[in-house]
């Protein structure tokens, strides 16, 4: 019985590890689509600052609205 017991305590521990490693790696891959969006949106807001291209041009090329881009943009940190 008493093995019964611990053999289940291990595997009760080794699941829990993996669901840890798991939602670990998770925060990782959404520390990483963060800092993408944030590099693209920076990117789009730098073009429509630099004046090569206007809001509704962005508009055209990446298939969002304009008040979407509008909010991305204006969330993003400080240039």
């Amino acid at each position: 019985m008493s093995t019964d017991n611990t053999d289940k305590a291990a595997k009760e521990a080794a699941r829990a590890a993996a669901k840890k490693r798991l939602a670990d790696a998770l925060a990782e891959r959404e520390e990483g689509h963060a800092a993408v969006d944030t590099a693209f949106w920076s990117k789009v807001r730098d073009e429509i600052d630099s004046g090569a291209l206007r809001q509704v041009d962005a508009v055209d090329a990446l298939g969002y609205s304009r008040e979407y881009i509008r909010k991305q943009i204006k969330n993003l940190p400080a240039a």
